[in-house]
């Protein structure tokens, strides 16, 4: 690897590292966090190749966690962080010529139903009847508190209602708002779905039941949060990639 690439990789990674660390909200159920990584890993996927992309992307967003009390996601970041952003440098490439639109929209279709079918699917089986809502415990003076607690009646039918509207929200983002761009939104929501699904089962079967022993189901709760993060990455990286293309003069 050149000096001229080793530079952009420390500067690509010092980019997602501080888009990932700028804004954290936290997710109590599953001990992540909303950020803003997602605006800086696709943003690098219109510069770089894949590999570069795909490390600025794994180590930025780990060295992230590392350093702001996340270390147990550390790990699971590095790969997963990786893939996205690999995938999105890539599909970018293969996509952009105007002879592939048709496999760009088909991809956004299959990418937004299969989310949709996902999230429906997981609810429906696991999170359907009887649930118990509760705040995670904190020591305070010696004691344990719970700051609340409750049960809830989520009915079947409402997992599918949820998963059909994910499916048209991630249809309308990619098919109609960017339609003009549609080879970049659709490999950052394959790159995304990638990620999401990911952290799934990172959450699902190490940290909630190794690390926090937290119900594996919770994992859940961080799936809408995530592709949150997803849709607000294709928003902003959209107009500097067509700003991208426009100044590189490549088609797509």
């Amino acid at each position: 690897m050149g000096r001229v690439s080793v530079a952009k990789l420390a500067l690509f990674t010092a980019l997602v590292y501080v888009a990932t660390i700028v804004l954290q909200v936290y997710t109590p159920a599953t001990r992540g966090y909303f950020n803003l990584g997602e605006t800086a890993i696709y943003a690098i996927a219109a510069l770089a190749n894949p590999l570069l992309a795909g490390i600025a992307a794994g180590v930025g967003s780990a060295l992230a966690d590392l350093t702001t009390g996340y270390g147990y996601f550390a790990p699971g970041t590095l790969v997963i962080k990786f893939i996205e952003g690999f995938t999105v440098a890539y599909l970018m490439r293969k996509l952009a010529p105007k002879s592939r639109y048709w496999l760009a929209r088909a991809l956004s279709v299959i990418a937004s139903v299969a989310t949709g079918a996902a999230i429906a699917a997981v609810g429906y089986f696991t999170l359907s009847g009887l649930s118990e809502i509760t705040s995670i415990p904190i020591q305070v003076g010696g004691f344990e508190v719970t700051a609340f607690y409750g049960k809830i009646v989520i009915p079947s039918l409402v997992w599918l209602l949820i998963g059909v509207l994910v499916t048209v929200i991630l249809l309308y983002a990619v098919l109609v708002r960017s339609k003009e761009n549609v080879s970049a939104a659709a490999s950052m929501l394959v790159g995304g779905t990638f990620m999401v699904l990911g952290y799934f089962l990172y959450e699902f079967f190490i940290t909630n039941p190794l690390i926090y022993h937290a119900p594996p189901e919770q994992a859940l709760v961080e799936v809408p949060i995530n592709f949150g993060q997803v849709l607000v990455g294709i928003t902003v990286a959209l107009p500097i990639t067509s700003f991208i293309r426009e100044a590189t003069g490549s088609e797509g």
